[in-house]
C-alpha cells in the first residue's frame, strides 16, 4: 500500500478544490448531506480500485451521490446494530442496578463485565470487516457484497495489514484534518471531507491488496 499518497494525493489534482468544495458544503445539509458525502467518498473509493490511485477525485453528483451514500450509511447502521443492542442491555442494566440488593449488584457487576468485554471484541470486530464491507460494495455497487461475509472475512485474512493500516489511517486523517487550516488552506468546512478522503483511498487501496496480495506492499 502507498499509505502516504492517501494523504496528499487530493492536492496533485489541479482542481482539486472545486471538486471537493461542493460536497463538504452538501456536508452541512442536516441528515441527507451526509449520504451525498458519504456517496462522493465511495465514488473516491471506487475510482481507487479501479486503479486511478493517482487522480481518483470524481465530480460531485447530486442524485446519485445522494442514493450511493444512503446506501452505504444504510450499512454502516446494519453493522452498528449489535454495538447498539448490548449498549441498550447495559443502559437497560444500570436502571436495574439502581434499586438492586447487594447480591444482586454482584451478580450485574460480573454480567456487565462479561457483556463489556463481548461488546469490545465485537466493536474491534466490526471496526476491521466495515470497511471491507464498504469497500465491496463500492467495487461492486450490489448492496448484498458488504454481507459476504465468508467474501469479506476472506479478504481480511489475505491482507490484515493493510486493514489495520485503514484505520490507522482514518484515525491521523481525523488528528490532521484541522491542520490543514494552516497547512495547506483547506478550511474549517473542508476539514471532515478531507478526513474522509484519506479513509476511502485507504479503503480502495486495501481492498485492492486483498484481492492480489502478493503484489501488496505497504509504503510509507
Amino acid at each position: 500500500m502507498k499509505f502516504g499518497k492517501a494523504f496528499n494525493y487530493i492536492f496533485k489534482d489541479p482542481d482539486w478544490f472545486k471538486k471537493i468544495i461542493g460536497p463538504a458544503l452538501c456536508a452541512l445539509i442536516p441528515v441527507i448531506g451526509q449520504f451525498i458525502l458519504m456517496g462522493y467518498l465511495l465514488k473516491v473509493t471506487k475510482n481507487v480500485i479501479g486503479g486511478d490511485e493517482d487522480s481518483p477525485l470524481p465530480q460531485l453528483d447530486f442524485g446519485a451521490d445522494l442514493g450511493k451514500g444512503f446506501m452505504g450509511f444504510l450499512i454502516t447502521f446494519i453493522y452498528m446494530l449489535p454495538v447498539s443492542i448490548i449498549g441498550g442491555i447495559a443502559g437497560g442494566m444500570s436502571g436495574v442496578m439502581a434499586s438492586a440488593d447487594e447480591t444482586m449488584l454482584i451478580v450485574l457487576g460480573i454480567l456487565g463485565a462479561c457483556l463489556g468485554i463481548v461488546a469490545l471484541i465485537i466493536a474491534l470486530l466490526i471496526s476491521l470487516i466495515m470497511p471491507i464491507a464498504i469497500a465491496n460494495y463500492a467495487a461492486t455497487d450490489e448492496f448484498g457484497a458488504a454481507f459476504r461475509f465468508k467474501e469479506l472475512f476472506g479478504m481480511l485474512k489475505s491482507s490484515f495489514v493493510s486493514w489495520l493500516l485503514v484505520l490507522v489511517g482514518g484515525l491521523l486523517g481525523g488528528l490532521i484534518a484541522p491542520l490543514g487550516l494552516i497547512a495547506c488552506g483547506i478550511g474549517v468546512l473542508l476539514t471532515s471531507a478531507y478526513a474522509g478522503l484519506v479513509s476511502y483511498h485507504l479503503i480502495g487501496q486495501a481492498y485492492n491488496v486483498s484481492k492480489a496480495p502478493k503484489l501488496g506492499e505497504t509504503e510509507v
